[in-house]
């Protein structure tokens, strides 16, 4: 049986990962740090610190595949996802690496970005993932770098949290968000292909922060409609083609899987 090691195996992510990659008939190893993961008892609990070079270098000993999900933003975020994803790439030794980065490492000047284009970030943590890239794939040439928008699909995560609890989103902002599912499944899949450098899994819908916070419950009478500011990227949309031309796994679209546009379509 191939085993995976899943960094950040607490979060929104790494938990979903975890399950589908058992369900998949991966063996499963999985790191926590700051909080511990509630995961079915075969599944291998690692806590490290991924800025921990022997700590992740135990943890990768003898594993087949790695996917990078483990991240920070705000405090602690410059050494957590740069120099955190460096020392995970260099413990992979060997064993194949996915790393997780962000559609945030481009400007948001241009949208539905391929994976040639040139990214340039705006804002510290888009240029945190950013240098992180650059780091694992300096330390680590064959990585897959997976890029993707805002997670959904968990019932407490930090989206649905923000459409329940936020008051303000813009409505000059674009992304392409993605259910947790369907990326999970889409990096199991990607792990099986020899897909070295950026990769792109964005959901196929591109939707303002105002209309998805809508899609996922937020009440349209109780929310401002802001505009975005020079600091932020506004369009940072994903053309997911590539992946989608090399992968069984259907990146859906918010509107299809809430399938709530015509609410949207009336709050504007």
């Amino acid at each position: 049986m191939p085993t995976l090691l899943v960094t950040g195996g607490a979060g929104t992510l790494g938990r979903i990962l975890v399950a589908r990659a058992r369900s998949n008939g991966w063996g499963v190893r999985a790191t926590w740090w700051h909080r511990r993961p509630d995961v079915p008892a075969d599944v291998e609990l690692v806590q490290a610190d991924v800025r921990d070079l022997d700590a992740l270098v135990s943890a990768a000993r003898g594993v087949d595949a790695i996917v990078h999900t483990a991240y920070r933003q705000g405090e602690d975020e410059w050494s957590t996802n740069v120099d955190g994803s460096d020392v995970v790439a260099r413990a992979a030794a060997g064993a194949r690496l996915i790393h997780l980065s962000t559609d945030l490492v481009f400007d948001g000047t241009k949208g539905r970005y391929t994976e040639d284009d040139h990214p340039g970030a705006v804002s510290s943590y888009g240029w945190s993932k950013l240098a992180a890239e650059r780091r694992v794939t300096a330390a680590c040439p064959d990585a897959t770098l997976v890029r993707t928008s805002l997670i959904y699909g968990v019932p407490h995560g930090p989206q649905e949290r923000l459409a329940r609890e936020g008051t303000r989103f813009y409505i000059d902002e674009r992304r392409s968000p993605v259910h947790v599912d369907d990326l999970a499944d889409a990096l199991l899949e990607v792990v099986a292909l020899d897909v070295p450098g950026p990769l792109h899994l964005g959901g196929a819908d591109d939707v303002s922060r105002y209309d998805f916070a809508v899609l996922l419950g937020a009440d349209p009478g109780r929310i401002e409609r802001a505009h975005t500011s020079p600091d932020r990227a506004p369009d940072v949309t994903l053309d997911s083609a590539r992946a989608q031309s090399l992968l069984d796994t259907r990146l859906r679209g918010v509107y299809e899987v809430l399938d709530s546009s015509s609410a949207v379509r009336s709050a504007r």
